[in-house]
């Protein structure tokens, strides 16, 4: 391996590890006898009471299994994920469930998770373990509006490039558990939910719809931002039809510990450490980078150049790093996802600067923390400019890949493919530029 593989697999396997839940509940759960430390909430388990346990999203059968690790035969609860079952946790029943699209899957999922809150007693703890993904992997629509819908709605959303902080302010609308609505559910006045952050600035209500966080906003909202998008033409009348007669209710009783626990900043502050460690400078440039993978393409090409240049104050050999989730415009039928994409259309813009020699010690690279970049099996990509494979290919090849969004199909042809597998976490994408 070169030096430049090294560096990116201990890049990776930094930002990744410092976010997993093994490593973010060792020291954050802890039961002294009959206390209880849930990440600065204390609490006493006295021996009758117990723990009544709701895990969504990407993360959720980790963070499960750490919960039950802990605390033993005193939790039980629901697991619902996309992610295939790889832990069989005494007390917690498991549904594997649709994403990015919700299925009937996760409508049942949705409905178990009902029918568990609302049997508890009031003395129980309730435990909420929500990450990215939890949106699609609970989704009970509301009246009026079907699994199908709402799959049509997230295709369309998705293909359009929407974030997904507009794409969850439409589906907590249309869910039954979004919004602060999945807390409602519970008797107990003492309920804790711990967030592993999937979103650009941490929102709360973003981060998986939001389901235990008092809602600010309205189905007015919603219809107004498909309308004025374009997008209400291109869904099912049924959508809007159901957001108006759905009337804004607000959040009640959320009395709720909310803290999260992991987020793109410790991945990002993992792997500036790594890299420092392995010998080469390092700055931290943005960690909520959002847009359209050209424009931040164009972005990590401008920092290159910067470092190259010694202008900056970042000197080579350096690491440039950023965070945060940027979108695609799906044209085509090909297999890739956002962070392969990103790394195509950098060695793209790099080949039509017809100046290639400037960029022969850059390198680019992007990979998401879950471990899976759209529908391909890969976690990202990275290139180096300067080898002579990366050299031959031709500016018309690359546009064939990305016009057809094909850039797995480019990697696993020309190298460069990222893969890790899944990971247990979730905290978005961390990409960047690497100069020798």
């Amino acid at each position: 391996m070169t030096q430049i593989d090294l560096l990116i697999n201990r890049i990776v396997e930094s930002a990744i590890n410092a976010v997993k839940p093994s490593a973010l509940f060792e020291n954050g759960l802890i039961l002294h006898g009959t206390m209880l430390n849930i990440f600065g909430y204390s609490t006493h388990l006295e021996n009758s009471r117990t723990v009544r346990c709701v895990a969504i999203g990407k993360c959720a059968e980790a963070m499960a299994y750490e919960v039950h690790r802990k605390l033993g035969q005193r939790v039980s609860g629901v697991i619902a994920t996309p992610v295939i079952q790889r832990r069989n946790i005494p007390g917690f029943e498991f549904y594997e469930t649709g994403h990015p699209l919700p299925d009937e899957r996760s409508e049942k999922a949705g409905q178990r998770i009902i029918d568990f809150l609302s049997k508890g007693d009031e003395k129980d703890l309730y435990m909420f373990l929500i990450s990215g993904g939890g949106t699609s992997s609970t989704f009970l629509p509301v009246e009026g509006v079907s699994i199908e819908n709402v799959q049509e709605l997230n295709r369309v959303m998705m293909d359009e490039g929407i974030p997904v902080s507009k794409i969850n302010l439409v589906r907590r609308h249309l869910s039954k558990l979004g919004g602060g609505k999945m807390a409602e559910l519970v008797r107990s006045r003492e309920k804790v939910s711990l967030i592993i952050s999937d979103v650009v600035g941490d929102d709360l209500i973003s981060i998986a719809s939001g389901p235990t966080i008092p809602d600010t906003t309205s189905p007015n909202d919603a219809i107004r931002f498909l309308v004025e998008t374009g997008i209400a033409q291109k869904i099912s009348p049924a959508v809007i039809d159901a957001l108006k007669g759905k009337q804004s209710t607000g959040s009640r009783l959320l009395s709720n510990y909310v803290k999260v626990i992991g987020s793109n900043r410790d991945a990002l502050n993992a792997a500036s450490f790594a890299v420092k460690e392995y010998g080469y400078n390092s700055e931290i440039f943005s960690k909520e980078v959002e847009g359209d993978v050209s424009a931040v393409a164009q972005k990590l090409i401008e920092v290159a150049m910067l470092i190259e240049s010694s202008d900056g104050l970042l000197r080579p050999p350096a690491v440039g790093l950023f965070g945060g989730e940027t979108t695609v415009h799906v044209k085509g039928s090909g297999i890739g996802g956002r962070n392969q994409e990103l790394v195509l259309w950098g060695l793209y813009m790099i080949k039509k600067r017809n100046a290639d020699e400037i960029f022969d010690k850059v390198s680019i690279f992007s990979f998401g923390t879950d471990g899976k970049d759209g529908n391909s099996s890969a976690a990202g990509a990275w290139f180096n400019a300067g080898t002579p494979i990366m050299k031959k290919v031709s500016v018309q090849d690359i546009e064939e890949y990305l016009n057809n969004n094909d850039s797995n199909t480019f990697f696993r042809k020309y190298g460069g493919l990222i893969e890790t597998g899944p990971t247990d976490t979730n905290v978005m994408d961390i990409f960047g530029v690497i100069v020798e």
